[in-house]
This record gives structure tokens, sequence and C-alpha cells, in this order.
């Protein structure tokens, strides 16, 4: 007998449209970041920050991501 299993649908968080754009990332302890988004993962993105640093936040802390007008 042929084993039957449902399908899991992966949806998208959305972060891979900011790619290469500049945007501002507001955090769970109420910090902001702002910088280039440079890579997208599952869990975590790339961030270089402004002032040159580059960061890497884990998604679970994001409360929010708004892109900057340049």
């Amino acid at each position: 007998m042929k084993r039957v299993t449902a399908r899991v649908t992966r949806h998208s968080d959305f972060s891979e449209e900011y790619v290469g754009r500049t945007i501002t990332i507001s955090l769970a302890d109420g910090r902001s970041l702002s910088g280039v988004l440079v890579e997208s993962r599952r869990y975590w993105i790339k961030v270089k920050a402004s002032n040159g640093s580059i960061a890497y936040i884990n998604k679970s802390f994001i409360v929010s991501v708004m892109p900057t007008s340049n």
C-alpha cells in the first residue's frame, strides 16, 4: 500500500525583496539599525551598517523592516 503524506508549503518572509536596498530594522529590544541588506537566509539576515560594519541578525528578533528612500 502506498503511503500518502501531506505537502508542506513554505511561505516567504519577503526579506529577499530588500536585498541590495537600504533598510531600517527595528529590533525586539527597541534598538534600530540602518544599512544595506546584503543577504537573507532562512533564520538570519546580513546587514552592512551605515558605519561599514557587518551585522548578522536572527530574524526572530526583528520587529519590522522598512525600506529607506535614497
